[in-house]
């Protein structure tokens, strides 16, 4: 169910955010990103289906994938350590749905973004949730389906200095079920292909990838 917009609160304060070109994203991973959309949009938009998991998965646990709405934007996987002020999994919900509204407003227009420039949008965003430091960059990449139209946003985002109470941990995953999971979904999305729910559907098989891609990596980085 959508948040209650007249019950929504606020602890979160932009103090500032600052476009960065892609030549100067200021972190390996996520500059690893830009260089990753380039390589695949050298034939025009870059096809999501057409995207590696692990090229995408340049910051393990940081990483969202987007479907581009009407009026907002739905999270299909929400990295399973990314921070935001209301310390919450917003995997199926939108960007309309964050409780602490003014974050909310800031992410929708971040995304709107990438979806108008259909490139890339790194922004530094220096801000303060309760008072406490909350300062981070995020890049915005568009992402289609084999078309002209921006169907989804990979997003990668890197923490500078975030509110301890404001971390997720992310759950540990069994990989079997999610390698089931994925393999399913790919199978319904390339059956209706060429439809809105094909678009959907495939959108959900790439979260699947992203999402056992994720679970691989953060397991490795646990056991190291």
């Amino acid at each position: 169910m959508p948040a209650d917009r007249s019950a929504s609160r606020s602890g979160f304060r932009l103090v500032e955010t600052v476009e960065i070109t892609c030549g100067d994203v200021p972190t390996r991973p996520l500059s690893a990103l830009v260089d990753y959309w380039r390589l695949m949009a050298e034939d025009g938009l870059p096809c999501l289906s057409e995207a590696e998991p692990d090229r995408l998965q340049v910051l393990p646990g940081r990483i969202h994938l987007v479907r581009v709405e009407r009026d907002a934007f739905r999270f299909l996987h929400y990295g399973a350590a990314v921070t935001n002020p209301d310390a919450r999994d917003m995997c199926g919900l939108t960007t309309r749905d964050y409780e602490d509204h003014a974050f909310g407003e800031l992410v929708t227009a971040h995304y709107a973004e990438g979806v108008s420039a259909r490139r890339p949008v790194c922004r530094a965003i220096r801000a303060a949730v309760d008072g406490d430091v909350y300062d981070y960059v995020r890049v915005v990449a568009p992402f289609g389906l084999g078309g002209d139209s921006v169907e989804f946003l990979v997003i990668g985002t890197e923490r500078i200095a975030v509110p301890a109470r404001c971390e997720r941990a992310g759950d540990e995953a069994d990989p079997e079920t999610l390698r089931a999971t994925l393999e399913r979904t790919k199978r319904l999305a390339r059956q209706i292909s060429g439809t809105e729910a094909g678009v959907a559907l495939a959108g959900i098989a790439a979260a699947a990838a992203l999402h056992f891609s994720e679970a691989m990596r953060m397991a490795a980085l646990r056991r190291d």
